[in-house]
């Protein structure tokens, strides 16, 4: 029987670890990179009204491809806005992911991923992230996957402090589709770290379907600390193309 060591270490990690001035538009994402997947992807997200603050909508859009079944380039474009404002341009992303584990080997899935997001000018700041992801299935169904992510930001609008980040999903199938529970956890910090209630964290239900060529996931956040958007409400919607 292979060790299970690494498995729980990293485990182990993920459940240890920016607050974002963004609605947030992130996923608990998969290692899986398979060759030929050519796709495209929109998100949204909405947070609404809460006492003197006003309502936030972001969105995003991924245009991606893999190379084999290890490298998968992504491009995003990202932008938001205050409720009676127009859209502003955030950030565009390249992100390079390359799966280093597959389940029929090692009995789990791992990857690496690889940032360099580019802000605008008075909005997002530069950054370099690596992100580590890793996903188990279970005979039941049942699926988990944990994200760590590690980064750092640059350029004139660019805070001393370190990007640390974790994110954790389980899912089970149900009526065709898969339902679950997903989590958001941002400890950004610099000289130490900061109180539980001055960083951000969100947990909540997720829904994803697959439909007419589409895969569709809609989730709700709420807000575990102080500082977290109290209510998120999300839609992501990709598909294939050729």
């Amino acid at each position: 029987m292979k060790s299970k060591l690494p498995q729980l270490s990293f485990l182990l990690v993920s459940a240890l670890a920016s607050t974002s001035i963004y609605a947030n538009t992130s996923s608990v994402f998969s290692p899986d990179v398979k060759r030929g997947d050519t796709s495209a992807e929109y998100r949204a997200s909405h947070v609404p009204t809460d006492g003197s603050r006003g309502s936030e909508f972001s969105q995003r859009v991924h245009l991606q491809h893999a190379f084999n079944d290890t490298w998968r380039l992504r491009f995003i474009s990202a932008q938001s806005k205050d409720a009676g404002e127009d859209f502003a341009f955030d950030y565009s992303r390249l992100e390079l992911q390359q799966q280093l584990l597959e389940s029929e080997h090692a009995g789990w899935d791992a990857a690496l991923r690889y940032e360099l997001q580019l802000g605008a000018n008075g909005s997002a700041p530069d950054r370099f992230r690596v992100a580590a992801t890793g996903k188990w299935d279970f005979t039941n169904g049942w699926q988990f996957r944990a994200n760590l992510l590690v980064g750092k930001e640059f350029g004139s609008n660019a805070d001393d402090e370190t990007l640390l980040e974790a994110r954790s999903q389980i899912t089970a199938p149900w009526q065709g589709m898969r339902v679950g529970v997903e989590a958001f956890n941002d400890f950004n910090y610099d000289s130490g770290v900061i109180a539980y209630n001055e960083q951000d964290h969100q947990i909540g239900p997720i829904l994803k379907v697959k439909a007419a060529g589409f895969s569709i996931t809609a989730s709700y956040l709420m807000g575990a600390s102080d500082a977290a958007d109290q209510h998120n409400f999300r839609l992501h919607v990709s598909r294939a193309i050729h």
